[in-house]
């Protein structure tokens, strides 16, 4: 098993030029890279990184094959370099090599304040195998992004006035040794707690002790799973990001191919911050025999059959399922899109809200009859429901929640009363458009007035659940009838685990402008070019990126109808409700009649980290009609119109 890095490490760069043998490799196209060719040395430092392990050696090092990858502006022109035996020296506390640096770094030769802020603009990451984009458009900005925690992740950026990098652990780690026949294993905390990301990226700045962790971060994960040594002698590593915690402690599952064979329990609270190292010594005495948990079955008496439940996700699942008819039906218990990150600490499942999508009264258990679950240890969870006898159209939210009462996820029901059918429109969406927004209940008709019932509903940009939209026509128009918890509004940005569990509220800020998000730490990856967990479109579907002629500026091509309450780009007999929306400084329903009309289409494409792309009309008696591409602050809610993946 590879060693860890024990000390932070420095990239120093050298006077004098050092003839080496190394590997470098280009991820693009090698005459873009523009950068300065540099001698750099690289040393071990103390003493902010100590992450020794109790083997033979005592310490790590540099090696032969370590890859470090470097990036300016864009990740997509990184180069990396793999350290050859002849450029380690001093005991493999330093290693030299020659490299051309990638294109000229984002901030430089820009304004002033970038140049302050970021005055070098070098970014390099260790392992290079660990490295991805951290957005779509692939520039670096001042990160160092990563596609799996659970490795010796270090990150640095380059100081030109000391002319070096300086690496910083990321992680800590947790380490056991075990002697018997095991090959693999798995671990999770007692309540579910987060062990890891799908993406993880930290902000460096120029002060070498200060860095953040970047609201880019996203895709948590509760379980880690990886292979195991069970010789009596080496150290298994696990590596968690900074400050893991795990307030009841945490189960490591051992496994022999796909069956857990032993478990060790541990009760205690326990948290692994950054740079530090918690060896578990010699478990082998400390396991037991695994015990798989017995069936759960706590939400009601239905006794819903899993068996005969009719699967919605056959080939993928969503965080929105659409039903085409009354009947009893399952879905797995997995975090949006991800089918890995399975959700094994639910204790109780319910509704949060039912509507249908109208000012008519409606009662619990109207749209959804009941819901369960099942879940037995090494087998896939499960949340099942049925509907009533006679099918009722209509949306709804059920929540999954853990043994503190705490919702861990929810997942949309979507029963319209007409088939959801898509057409391609590529050149005007950029892709196969739905036929209806998300959570309408019919489309709109080629000719005539929208309906109440085609509005849909609605979405705060890089949120998976949906709040219910308006019931009237009115600048102010009422929300529709529920029955449950409708949506409030709360005053003050929160984090997106905070999102999840309050999927009911929609978060709010005050200040009187459009630039402002939900999210207390902006995150422009939520939504993405790729369908993200968080993405609230049903199976094969997701939120639509800005390409496409409707995401122009161009008022070219569109048609207001305000009488029949509907926006038209004519020549493709594509009409739109105006759904209206809310606002993000005051949390009212805004703007779908009475004289004025508003409605945003969002897109996945975000302008900054507070402001998400849409497309946006906006009409009134005094100025007329606008119709255009718009940056507009995530926490205001809008629509969606889904398009294929």
């Amino acid at each position: 098993m590879k060693k860890i890095v024990s000390y932070s490490l420095l990239i120093v760069l050298s006077a004098t030029l050092f003839s080496c043998s190394k590997e470098q490799i280009v991820n693009d196209e090698v005459e873009e890279n523009n950068g300065p060719t540099v001698t750099v040395t690289c040393n071990f430092a103390q003493p902010d990184t100590k992450l020794a392990i109790n083997d033979a050696n005592g310490k790590t090092t540099w090696e032969e094959g370590d890859k470090i990858s470097i990036h300016g502006k864009y990740f997509n022109k990184s180069v990396t370099v793999t350290l050859a035996a002849e450029n380690i020296k001093n005991e493999g506390k330093t290693a030299s090599f020659t490299v051309t640096l990638p294109e000229k770094p984002y901030g430089l030769g820009a304004n002033d304040s970038e140049k302050e802020a970021n005055p070098d603009g070098y970014y390099a990451v260790y392992p290079a195998s660990a490295a991805i984009a951290d957005d779509a458009s692939n520039h670096g900005y001042w990160y160092c992004a990563f596609g799996d925690t659970n490795q010796p992740l270090m990150a640095s950026y380059y100081n030109s006035t000391k002319q070096e990098f300086t690496f910083f652990n990321l992680c800590g780690i947790l380490s056991f040794v075990v002697s018997g026949d095991y090959d693999g294993y798995e671990f999770e905390g007692m309540n579910g707690e987060t062990v890891g990301y799908g993406h993880y990226t930290v902000k460096i700045v120029t002060n070498e002790q200060n860095f953040n962790y970047s609201s880019h971060t996203t895709d948590p994960l509760a379980l880690l799973s990886g292979s195991v040594v069970s010789d009596g002698l080496t150290p298994n590593l696990l590596y968690f990001p900074n400050g893991a915690s795990f307030s009841e402690g945490f189960k490591l599952i051992l496994k022999k191919g796909s069956t857990r064979v032993k478990q060790l329990v541990y009760p205690n609270a326990i948290t692994i911050a950054r740079n530090k190292y918690r060896p578990m010594g010699n478990i082998t005495t400390r396991l037991g025999d695994f015990v798989a948990p017995p069936a759960t079955d706590h939400y009601n008496t239905s006794s819903i059959s899993v068996a005969m439940a009719t699967s919605l996700d056959g080939t993928a699942t969503a965080n929105c399922y659409i039903v085409p008819a009354a009947g009893s039906y399952k879905f797995r218990a997995v975090q949006g899109n991800d089918t890995s990150a399975k959700l094994t600490t639910i204790a109780s499942v319910g509704v949060l809200w039912e509507t249908y999508n109208t000012s008519d009264s409606i009662s619990e258990k109207d749209i959804i009859a009941a819901v369960d679950y099942e879940y037995q240890d090494g087998e896939t969870p499960y949340v099942v429901f049925s509907t009533p006898g006679t099918l009722k159209n209509g949306n709804a939210l059920i929540y999954a929640k853990d043994d503190h009462d705490d919702i861990i996820w929810s997942w949309h029901i979507w029963i319209p009363k007409v088939a959801v059918t898509n057409a391609d429109y590529s050149s005007f969406i950029g892709g196969n458009m739905m036929n209806m927004n998300l959570g309408a209940l019919e489309e709109v008709p080629a000719t005539g007035s929208a309906t109440i019932e085609s509005l849909g509903l609605l979405y705060q940009w890089g949120r998976k659940d949906p709040f219910v939209g308006a019931a009237s026509w009115a600048k102010y128009p009422t929300k529709a009838s529920v029955a449950g918890t409708s949506w409030v509004k709360s005053e003050g940005k929160v984090s997106v685990a905070a999102s999840i569990k309050h999927p009911g509220v929609l978060y709010i800020d005050s200040a009187h402008d459009d630039n402002h998000d939900w999210n207390s730490s902006s995150s422009s990856s939520l939504w993405g070019s790729g369908k993200t967990i968080y993405d609230p479109c049903p199976v094969g579907y997701k939120v639509p990126t800005n390409t496409g002629s409707m995401w122009t500026k161009s008022d070219t091509g569109w048609n207001l109808d305000l009488e029949n309450h509907v926006w038209e780009y004519t020549s493709l007999n594509v009409r739109i409700p105006l759904a209206g929306y809310v606002e993000c400084y005051s949390g009212s329903l805004y703007g779908n009649g009475g004289g004025e009309a508003h409605a945003y289409i969002w897109s996945a494409s975000h302008h900054d980290a507070e402001r998400g792309e849409c497309m946006y009309i906006r009409t009134s008696k005094s100025e007329g009609s606008r119709y255009y591409n718009a940056y507009r602050g995530k926490a205001n809610a809008g629509s969606v119109r889904c398009i294929t993946e």
